[in-house]
């Protein structure tokens, strides 16, 4: 009864699977990421993403609920159509997967980002190490900073963010839970890892 939307994915497996999320679920990530990303009323998101995608849906929610507005644009972000669009429109947000941040940088779009953007968000698979260094330096020359975030469908979108001080030290872990979430580690089922012992993640959290 509480189902609200299903979403596709293939997760790590290959095939796809379909995953139920409720109301709460969706309502409760999309709140947590408005917080960890400090969204308001002010901010301006650019649909860079398909709303199917469920990285895609998470900015629609996570900006709307904070009172913020979303700029609908079928341009892909290496379009000179797409530069002046987010100039024209006050966007604040730019998301992207890691081929998204490739195109961005092949394009010119990262080294002359308007001054009106100031987050860039990255999720959608591991980015490489390299590249999250030159994409949080570039933005911090705009006055932009990055987030990377990891999440699955399964979670409705986002279990744990990079905070951006953290980027330099730290470009290729997946961070901290997000608000509201818990993550450890398990050595084997209900027994908890110890510093430094590998194991399984194991997530937690009302989304």
């Amino acid at each position: 009864p509480d189902l609200a939307v299903i979403l596709s994915t293939s997760g790590s497996t290959g095939s796809t699977k379909l995953v139920r999320l409720s109301g709460a679920n969706l309502q409760a990530n999309a709140s947590s990421i408005a917080e960890y990303l400090g969204l308001g009323a002010s901010d301006r998101a650019v649909t860079t993403l398909h709303p199917s995608y469920s990285f895609g849906l998470s900015i629609l929610n996570s900006h709307l609920c904070a009172g913020a507005s979303i700029v609908l644009t079928e341009w892909s972000v290496r379009d000179d159509a797409f530069k002046a669009l987010i100039a024209r429109q006050g966007v604040t947000s730019l998301s992207g997967v890691p081929y998204s941040f490739e195109l961005m940088e092949r394009s010119g779009l990262l080294a002359a980002l308007p001054p009106s953007v100031k987050t860039l968000t990255q999720a959608g698979g591991r980015m490489a190490p390299e590249r999250v260094k030159r994409v949080a330096a570039e933005a911090a020359k705009n006055g932009a900073r990055l987030f990377v975030m990891y999440g699955q469908t399964e979670a409705t979108a986002r279990i744990a963010y990079l905070p951006p001080e953290h980027l330099r030290a730290h470009p290729d872990c997946i961070g901290r839970a997000i608000p509201g979430g818990r993550l450890w580690i398990e050595t084997s089922p209900g027994v908890t890892a110890a510093p430094e012992e590998e194991g399984e993640l194991i997530y937690q959290g009302p989304n």
